[in-house]
């Protein structure tokens, strides 16, 4: 409203909401879970830009969410999301694939060639590499960057004692994991 008082809104949502003349507005807002349900009157819709917010919410490539939104025409794609990877590369790659279909390969070929080079074997080179490839996609700001007014990270650090069956049951699984631990590196390495 402040910068853009033209552009003419609208927000597709709740339970109430009704197919409408999408060619009226400028700017659609709708969430995932109205996307996956109305997904095939959404994909329908030939879109300028689509943006999604948050991502990480297509992080999952087999996803109801990842497989809806793949599946729309526009002309432009952006994510943006302040978490691209969480657990594993092939998140990363489920928002490329959105983004340009093909990029990074297949899933299958991104495997092979980054995600376990990297993840399994810490292929440094790999790593470089896949930086290079979608470093001019990503922009990247830091907090400092974003908002100058707020404090730099505070770490507090409390410790606590363990007492009674709650040590007990820590103690085995400590043991446990450790000994895997140990039979790892034997088998593999400590690499």
């Amino acid at each position: 409203a402040h910068f853009t008082p033209d552009l003419k809104i609208t927000q597709y949502y709740g339970a109430t909401r009704k197919s409408t003349d999408f060619d009226k507005y400028d700017v659609i807002v709708t969430s995932y879970g109205v996307i996956r349900i109305d997904s095939e009157s959404l994909a329908a819709q030939d879109l300028l830009y689509l943006v999604l917010d948050e991502a990480q919410a297509i992080k999952n490539p087999g996803s109801k969410t990842a497989h809806a939104v793949k599946t729309f025409s526009a002309e432009h794609r952006l994510c943006l999301t302040g978490t691209p990877i969480e657990n594993h590369l092939g998140e990363l790659w489920s928002m490329f694939d959105f983004l340009m279909p093909g990029f990074l390969g297949n899933q299958r070929k991104f495997n092979s060639n980054y995600r376990k080079p990297i993840e399994l074997y810490n292929d440094t080179d790999r790593a470089e590499a896949l930086k290079r490839r979608i470093a001019p996609f990503i922009l990247r700001r830091t907090k400092d960057v974003v908002a100058k007014d707020l404090p730099p990270k505070t770490e507090m650090i409390y410790t606590t004692q363990l007492s009674g069956a709650q040590r007990d049951l820590y103690e085995t699984i400590r043991i446990a994991v450790s000994d895997s631990v140990k039979e790892a590196i034997q088998e593999r390495g400590i690499q």
